[in-house]
């Protein structure tokens, strides 16, 4: 089991189609605390499956949007194919 996977389970109970999250929210998700990278490099938020913390939104069909480094937050959305009716 990943330290993620709690993220993968919180994304899987959304209703909505998109969600932001500060840092701090998901560290709380996770109940640790996200890499330093994960603040310095816009990479870590990619969509490119194989690192544990990408496979946790990839698995649940979401998708990281938008990423707000200074902010330090992250917006996902439901992949098409995933979205409700």
């Amino acid at each position: 089991m990943s330290k993620y996977t709690p993220l993968t389970e919180w994304l899987k109970r959304q209703p909505q189609d998109e969600v932001t999250l500060h840092f701090a929210d998901i560290e709380r998700i996770i109940s640790d605390k996200l890499p330093k990278r994960g603040a310095l490099y816009f990479r870590f938020w990619d969509n490119t499956p194989g690192a544990s913390h990408n496979d946790a939104w990839l698995n649940a069909g979401w998708r990281t949007v938008v990423v707000d480094m200074l902010q330090e937050k992250v917006t996902f959305q439901r992949h098409e194919k995933q979205k409700r009716k």
